[in-house]
């Protein structure tokens, strides 16, 4: 019987979902997936800066040279108009190229971007990062709600056929209007191998609970941070954000057999 099939408990769930549904390889390499000469040449100082401020970050945890693929799901709901327009978006977008660009061998973000609908996957490198919000993202008269559950099917359907680690960032202004198919889903996400980083613009009561939420017999795998005002924090300190509860992650996916 699927998840979607009837009304389900917490309790149902943690027996229904307890075991790893998939297993991969965690490698650790020596540095950067993504050469740093070359970061620089073809991504320019500012990004290049961003990327040493998150090896800082991942050497500090003891990630140095860890490797994942970077995910972004992006909310394009009316409530981010502002944060488009002002480029807010687009630097949240570079900073997570920055930091996937440590972490996954083939520099690419897969950027799903959702509101009342999922649209088009953005592969976001640093051959299109530039501008990449306004060129290929934002669609200001066609802004909608904030549906999440589609956009995490996304997700989930790689996470069945991947072969590393996912680091999932979800960057939202709100709480999703579809509470409980994305919880349900995230349920789910917690029997593979993906990590999940919330970043919510606001403080938002949902990724809080989900935050603080433990289902017997799953790992904690989802760590939901307020970034109230991206502006004023800085490479090192989102570098840091995006480091915090991964370590954890991994060593207990690795006892679940989540990872070997």
């Amino acid at each position: 019987m699927g998840l979607f099939t009837r009304n389900t408990t917490t309790a149902d769930l943690a027996i229904e979902i307890h075991a790893a549904a998939r297993t991969v390889t965690l490698v650790k390499g020596n540095g950067p997936a993504v050469a740093r000469d070359y970061v620089q040449t073809a991504g320019g100082v500012d990004l290049a800066k961003k990327f040493d401020k998150a090896g800082i970050s991942l050497s500090k945890a003891g990630l140095d040279g860890i490797r994942a693929e970077g995910v972004m799901i992006l909310d394009h709901s009316g409530s981010m108009h502002s944060g488009y327009q002002s480029g807010m978006v687009q630097t949240l977008v570079d900073r997570a190229l920055a930091f996937a660009l440590q972490i996954d061998v083939d520099g690419r973000i897969p950027v799903i971007p959702f509101d009342s609908k999922v649209w088009p996957t953005v592969e976001v490198d640093l051959n299109n990062f530039r501008d990449v919000v306004n060129r290929s993202i934002f669609r200001p008269q066609q802004m909608g709600a904030t549906y999440l559950a589609r956009a995490l099917q996304v997700v989930l359907d790689m996470a069945k056929t991947t072969t590393a680690p996912i680091y999932l960032m979800i960057v939202t202004d709100d709480d999703p209007s579809d509470r409980d198919q994305v919880t349900q889903l995230l349920q789910e996400l917690k029997r593979y191998p993906v990590f999940v980083k919330v970043l919510s613009l606001v403080k938002a009561p949902y990724w809080s609970k989900m935050d603080k939420l433990v289902v017997p017999s799953l790992i904690d795998n989802l760590d939901a941070k307020q970034v109230l005002n991206p502006a004023s924090v800085t490479d090192l300190a989102f570098a840091d954000i995006m480091v915090d509860e991964w370590k954890t992650w991994v060593h207990n996916a690795n006892a679940a057999g989540i990872l070997v």
